[in-house]
């Protein structure tokens, strides 16, 4: 018995001494933060400063030694998620993940995401060359110097990182302007379209457009796989943003305050990392993208700048026909014309044989039809703006070297794609607002169409784009403010070349009550706005909650919608009522709405039964439901109050924290052991907030709690009267990408809770802030 005991001790020693071993070669992946290093690339010596969040300082001689060093920490702390961006870019998923990821190469590779960056090189100038490769030097160099582990993700897959490139730069600028909210609307509304006609959908979209016959038995698009949409919208920006600007005389300290959050997709690692960059010209600090050099959006001594999605549709689909004597070419206003055929190949994890699959593309863009599916004569053909070279990168350049209205606007003129609403301050005292991004000019300028339009007339062919003095804009405006929260910029023709689609306008709308109650404003009072939770939706709607809890016969609930401050705390038992009931409703209209679809698809909506936010909005502003009621409004009070006993089931009294919240999740994440042992996901943890407040939470799925998906995934706040002094900046995880970090998720509570950390310019007060100096040295 003893011996046993003694191989059972020896077991579970080695056992231990096993897995502290393994801790440890993981958590050696960690990046050197102190001491010097020589690396080949540079020409002069650069300081890295890191202070207590792990936010980098970077100071050098040259802007290619800073950008050589932006790219090396980039690679020290956020190398996987560089990654598997490249990879998502590339369509080189499956090579490392297996069989289940060719549908999304396949998608990945036919949207032209890659063609599209080989294309953009040729639009760099040479100084941005210089500065792009200085950058991708440094991104190899920290590859190269790497002594411990790589991050734990190369580990699990058994891969390592191939060399960086200027492309794969060039690519993470593709991903971003990809706009796959515009595309997944289309999908949806085509979709909807087949299935109810162009009468029933007219609720789905505004000013819905009945295209006839022929239109609506075109090609369907088709729905982006399930990974590709989770890759894409992780670097997507066209979600829901706020960004406003105060003009001095209505804050404290009589310059301007700019306060920015952009909302999207929660995950672990965030999107940005922070830093600040001085040397060749540049003084900037703000939000950077890994993978890509400059500050993407934030301040520099004079200027600032942020960013809200501006809803712009880039993205038409076109109807081709086939040349009825060759399937090799399509039909063109001048004849036909060949397809542009490209191979590709895509090799697998776990497979010999890579799978071989022909793409074609036409004049107006990659062929979306599956070629098994081109019998009836017709196939789909996107256009979009991402395709054509641009001069993103020299907008990003020009942003950060900008010193007033005038270098702003110059930068703004080079900002391509993606299309974005940018608000304006300076220390001179100016505000103002321009919106960024290329606006097709179609046709005799048409409006963008919602559905797919024939490619074959030339009718709809894209002639140019609106120029840059005709997109929406306004400098030092009367009223003291610019507020952008994706609400409509102007009204008239212009808006109507811009888009047809807008997000709702309740967050600018409470954006606007907070700035009119009144000032002096400060940073502080600023921020307080950015956390802000009352819900300007739940103002124009709670009566007809309350309606609903006594038409069910609730009288309790309807006491408790009555009284609410319509605040979406996370400690409100009203807000999880009402924002149930809003779920409960929006499904059984959907339900509703497709119940007798003319292809006698699933009559609960099912996957197909798309029912966006806005034609919710449009039920409740019309109090009916126009496919059924005749005009009494009874199946709207029926439904509602139908809704209401639903969701007052699924509440049972609980607050909206403890059916609501918030989660950074980890793309591994989904595995069970990996997230116990490595602590993949930051969260879950009660939250507030709703779609429509200024503190968005996004919320997806109808089982609950449910988990929120989609919100601020940074914010910053700068007075321009004291930039190193006021405000800040904050992430929802932290700056590192590796889960054993210290500065994995440590800025997590502080984003829920409130609060910013300040990233200065000044050396002095940036010194006193430093925890770790790391010396770059040229190589001997």
């Amino acid at each position: 018995m003893q011996k046993v005991l003694k191989a059972l001790v020896a077991v579970v020693a080695l056992v231990v001494i096993v897995v502290v071993a393994a801790v440890a070669y993981v958590r050696s992946a960690g990046p050197v933060l102190d001491g010097e290093l020589r690396l080949r690339g540079l020409t002069g010596e650069v300081e890295i400063w890191r202070d207590s969040l792990g936010v980098p300082h970077i100071w050098a001689g040259s802007a290619e030694d800073l950008f050589f060093a932006q790219g090396f920490v980039h690679a020290q702390d956020r190398l996987w998620q560089m990654e598997l961006f490249r990879r998502a870019a590339q369509g080189r998923l499956a090579e490392v993940m297996g069989e289940d990821l060719v549908e999304t190469d396949l998608f990945l590779r036919n949207i032209g995401l890659w063609r599209a960056a080989l294309a953009a090189e040729a639009s760099l100038d040479d100084v941005r060359r210089r500065w792009a490769e200085a950058y991708v030097a440094g991104v190899n160099a920290a590859i190269e110097a790497r002594k411990g582990a790589l991050p734990p993700e190369f580990l699990v897959l058994r891969i390592e990182p191939e060399p960086w490139t200027l492309q794969h730069s060039l690519a993470l600028e593709k991903l971003i302007a990809w706009d796959l909210a515009a595309y997944g609307a289309t999908v949806e509304l085509a979709r909807a379209a087949r299935r109810l006609g162009a009468d029933r959908a007219r609720i789905l979209a505004p000013d819905y457009p009945d295209w006839g016959a022929t239109i609506l038995d075109a090609p369907l698009p088709p729905e982006v796989p399930a990974v590709a949409a989770a890759l894409l919208d992780a670097l997507s920006i066209t979600r829901a943003s706020n960004a406003w600007v105060i003009h001095g005389r209505h804050t404290r300290s009589g310059k301007p305050i700019l306060a920015n959050d952009m909302h999207l997709e929660l995950r672990s690692p965030s999107l940005w990392y922070f830093a600040a960059l001085h040397g060749g010209g540049f003084d900037v600090a703000g939000m950077t993208l890994p993978g890509v050099p400059f500050v993407i959006a934030g301040h520099n001594r004079a200027i600032a700048w942020g960013f809200t999605n501006a809803y712009v549709d880039d993205v038409d689909l076109f109807v081709e026909r086939l040349d009825p004597s060759d399937s090799t070419r399509y039909l063109t206003p001048w004849g036909s014309e060949p397809f542009e055929v490209v191979e590709e190949t895509i090799a697998v994890r776990g497979r010999d044989e890579p799978v071989r699959t022909t793409l074609r593309w036409t004049r107006h863009g990659p062929v979306l039809t599956p070629l098994a599916e081109w019998g009836a004569g017709e196939v789909l053909a996107m256009r979009w703006v991402g395709h054509d070279p641009g001069g993103t990168w020299r907008a990003f350049a020009g942003l950060n070297l900008a010193e007033d209205w005038e270098s702003f606007v110059r930068a703004i003129d080079d900002f391509d794609n993606p299309h974005q609403n940018v608000v304006y301050a300076d220390t001179a005292g100016n505000i103002g607002y321009y919106m960024g991004g290329t606006v097709p000019i179609r046709g005799a300028g048409r409006r963008p169409p919602l559905l797919p339009v024939p490619g074959w007339t030339g009718e709809w062919d894209w002639t140019g784009a609106l120029p840059i003095e005709e997109h929406p804009h306004v400098l030092n405006p009367p009223e003291g403010f610019v507020v952008t929260a994706n609400n409509r910029q102007v009204a008239g023709d212009v808006a109507d070349r811009i888009s047809g689609r807008w997000e709702e306008p309740f967050r600018a709308m409470r954006i606007r009550e907070m700035l009119l109650a009144g000032g002096p404003f400060d940073a502080d009072a600023v921020h307080r706005q950015q956390l802000d939770v009352r819900d300007a939706m739940a103002d124009r709607y709670i009566d007809r909650a309350v309606e609903a809890a006594e038409m069910a016969g609730l009288a309790d609930a309807a006491a408790l919608l009555r009284s609410w401050d319509r605040e979406a705390r996370a400690d409100s038992r009203a807000a999880a009522l009402f924002y149930a009931w809003q779920d409960r409703l929006s499904a059984l209209a959907a339900r509703s709405l497709y119940a007798n679809a003319d292809d006698g698809g699933d009559p609960l909506g099912g996957v197909n039964g798309w029912f966006p936010r806005a034609s919710l909005v449009e039920l409740l502003e019309r109090r009916a439901v126009p496919w059924v009621d005749s005009g009494s409004g009874m199946a709207f009070r029926e439904l509602a109050a139908r809704a209401m006993a639903e969701a007052d089931s699924i509440v049972d009294g609980r607050t909206w924290g403890e059916i609501h919240e918030v989660v950074a999740a980890h793309a591994l994440g989904v595995v069970p052991i990996l997230e116990r042992v490595l602590g993949l996901d930051v969260g879950p943890a009660p939250h507030g907030g709703s779609p429509t407040t200024v503190n968005v939470s996004h919320h997806v799925g109808g089982g609950y709690p449910v988990k929120v998906r989609y919100a601020a995934s940074q914010r910053h706040v700068v007075d321009m009267g004291d930039i190193d002094g006021a405000g800040g900046f904050i992430l929802p995880t932290g700056q590192s990408g590796l889960p054993f970090s210290p500065h994995y998720r440590d800025q997590f509570d502080r984003w829920r809770e409130g609060g910013l950390w300040r990233i200065p310019l000044d050396r002095e007060k940036a010194e006193r802030l430093r925890a770790h100096t790391l010396i770059l040295k040229p190589e001997e």
